[in-house]
């Protein structure tokens, strides 16, 4: 081939910014979604995206106020690039396995990082000595930073863009300190309408508490309450007041008397769960698929 020939063979191949860029709004099906997670403006994108169009001569999405729709040619080459950007990854993957180190990216919720995840990440790397983990913790919402591979949230199993795999669910009960049950007995679930009501986040789990065990003139509009459950736990255990929270995640707190359960067999298995997330139409790190394979067999223990 001439001089002249790999010059037209290049103008005429697309940046594989360009394909990225493509891809990433179809995979999100939102300019703004996609500009997110490549960390470039959304006027960056569009313009990637046009002039992949404009070399392939072709529009690739039908635009339509906030809509965005793949058009017939949109499906073909999404379909026909997956496959090569997969293999491209491979061969980053392949280099990262052969360096000195790989940082894993993860986001969860910071209660499950303290009581699970911290227990568990000596006996996960001792097996993988080069590997290093990076924990992003957040509560009540889902950053999914570029570089997170994977997340654990507690939810309904539903996040628009991602794979969910259940992971475990929680059995929810009322508990308090033990100074509290003192001063203020309960011996009746009726007698939580005179007691101090502590709840997390918007109230749900002691609505959903409710729901089986109904008790008349409880308001939970007059509550004490925190962002985050483990304060929630935490302002039980001080003697303010009755709060729901997971049986399995107050097993230390139960044991050492530091709480105490006034109904013990009134545990309701909550509607929500941790669930694992990945983005979809994304490959894994090797690291990644390793560590969901030994959560998910380490949670079933």
């Amino acid at each position: 081939m001439n001089t002249t020939q790999v010059s037209s063979a290049s103008a005429r191949l697309p940046q594989l910014s360009w394909f990225m860029a493509f891809k990433a709004v179809a995979d999100k099906q939102s300019f703004t979604e996609a500009s997110r997670e490549l960390c470039l403006t959304q006027s960056a994108i569009s313009q990637q995206v046009a002039k992949l169009e404009a070399v392939l001569r072709t529009k690739l999405f039908y635009r339509g106020g906030r809509q965005i729709q793949l058009t017939e040619d949109g499906q073909r080459l999404l379909l026909q690039i997956n496959q090569p950007i997969q293999e491209l990854m491979g061969v980053v993957d392949g280099f990262h396995n052969d360096a000195e180190h790989y940082t894993l990216h993860i986001e969860m919720e910071p209660v499950f990082s303290r009581q699970v995840i911290s227990k568990l990440l000596p006996k996960f790397l001792a097996k993988y000595p080069k590997l290093l983990v990076g924990q992003m913790l957040t509560t009540n919402h889902l950053d999914f930073l570029p570089q997170t591979e994977l997340a654990i949230k507690w939810g309904d199993g539903e996040w628009e863009g991602f794979e969910s795999q259940f992971l475990c669910s929680l059995d929810y009960v009322p508990v308090c300190s033990p100074e509290y049950l003192k001063r203020k007995p309960l011996a009746v679930p009726a007698d939580l309408a005179n007691a101090n009501i502590i709840h997390d986040r918007d109230n749900f789990d002691w609505r959903y508490w409710l729901n089986y065990y109904p008790v008349a003139k409880l308001e939970l509009q007059k509550c004490h309450y925190a962002s985050e459950s483990q304060v929630v736990m935490s302002l039980a255990m001080s003697g303010l007041g009755v709060a729901v929270c997971a049986y399995q995640q107050i097993q230390e707190e139960l044991a050492d008397g530091r709480l105490v359960m006034p109904f013990p067999e009134l545990k309701v298995r909550h509607q929500r769960a941790y669930y694992i997330l990945t983005r979809k139409n994304k490959s894994l790190s090797p690291q990644a698929v390793s560590f969901m394979e030994f959560v998910r067999e380490a949670v079933l223990d």
